[in-house]
């Protein structure tokens, strides 16, 4: 069986996930992180930041043996634009004109600068379809394509996280109509809103697990290493230090509360239900107190993501541990699912 393997560029760690099937059964084959330098390498570093982060990947892919060149990997959410889009009756051929006339009036660039990628989540009785869409500039394309040309890899698919996301929770086959998935990225969180797992809608935040570490940092007048400690040892319990992280991560949590809030409340307003489920992923999603007080302000049922939850993990020796850790990888796993069949 040949492994698919999935890369998670993130902003501070490379994750990396290899799985393969049979008949009966999704296998992890590898799993593994590596620790990046904390900037979008992609857009402020040059060459020299290029250079420096395809080092690190290859380094991390030496280590696991990957012997697979072809992977799939993600563009940042926050660095595409995205659409749900509705469409006459059309031929697969079709539907790519008929995108271009479409995103004239969300895609902020010229047509002739960007590409746009789609996938078909419903097709109703009458033929008509609703296509998610996905634009993204073309030299963001190149940067990715040079960087892993640069390790000799071949890119099978570089893909929208959310376009991801829903891959995996179709594949953990969970059973909520109205699931809200909110990822916590070091830079940026990502709200991404599906109905009967398809996508409805995607937004992305200038707010992440940097914002919260630097409030403490202010907030005690610690060094970003120790605040960052704080941050997961004590997250943002009542009770741990007299109060005093909860008080300092307050206001970045009431922000990210009041985003998902309002996210919430355009999913009710469009289908008349509530969201049923509130799924946390990325690295910031078990923050001690995190979850808990999620439910305690909105309302709703919250759940840290387990994305091996239907992924047999018995015949990998992980370096990480996958009871406590696997959640971090779930948009590596989605993306190595991209290429089972």
């Amino acid at each position: 069986m040949n492994s698919v393997v999935g890369i998670d560029l993130g902003m501070g760690s490379i994750k990396v996930v290899a799985l393969s099937q049979n008949q009966e059964n999704c296998f992890l084959d590898l799993i593994g992180e590596a620790k990046t330098p904390r900037l979008e390498w992609y857009k402020t570093g040059g060459k020299k930041a290029m250079e420096e982060v395809a080092k690190v990947l290859k380094s991390l892919l030496k280590e696991l043996k990957v012997d697979n060149r072809q992977v799939v990997a993600s563009l940042p959410e926050s660095e595409v634009v995205s659409r749900q889009v509705s469409l006459p009756p059309l031929k697969e051929n079709e539907i790519g004109d008929a995108l271009k006339f479409e995103a004239e009036t969300f895609v902020p660039y010229p047509l002739d600068q960007v590409s746009i990628d789609y996938e078909i989540m419903e097709t109703d009785d009458a033929g008509r379809l609703t296509v998610f869409a996905i634009a993204a500039r073309n030299d963001l394309i190149g940067a990715y394509v040079k960087l892993f040309k640069m390790v000799g890899l071949e890119m099978m698919a570089l893909e929208s996280p959310a376009v991801s996301a829903r891959r995996l929770i179709n594949q953990m086959g969970v059973s909520a109509e109205s699931v809200m998935m909110f990822d916590i990225g070091e830079k940026f969180s990502d709200i991404i809103s599906f109905k009967k797992g398809n996508i409805f809608f995607v937004r992305s935040l200038p707010i992440g697990g940097e914002s919260i570490t630097r409030a403490i940092s202010v907030s005690l007048g610690l060094d970003m290493a120790s605040a960052e400690e704080y941050k997961k040892a004590y997250g943002i319990r009542e009770m741990e230090l007299e109060g005093k992280i909860k008080n300092a991560i307050m206001p970045v949590f009431s922000s990210m509360a009041e985003e998902i809030r309002r996210a919430m409340a355009l999913y009710t307003e469009s289908f008349n239900k509530a969201v049923d489920l509130l799924m946390l992923s990325g690295g910031g999603a078990k923050m001690p107190g995190l979850a808990e007080e999620l439910t305690r302000v909105l309302g709703v049922e919250v759940q840290v993501i387990a994305p091996f939850l239907k992924i047999d993990v018995s015949r990998v020796v992980a370096p990480i541990d996958l009871n406590l850790d696997a959640y971090r990888f779930s948009l590596a796993t989605g993306l190595a699912l991209r290429g089972l069949k």
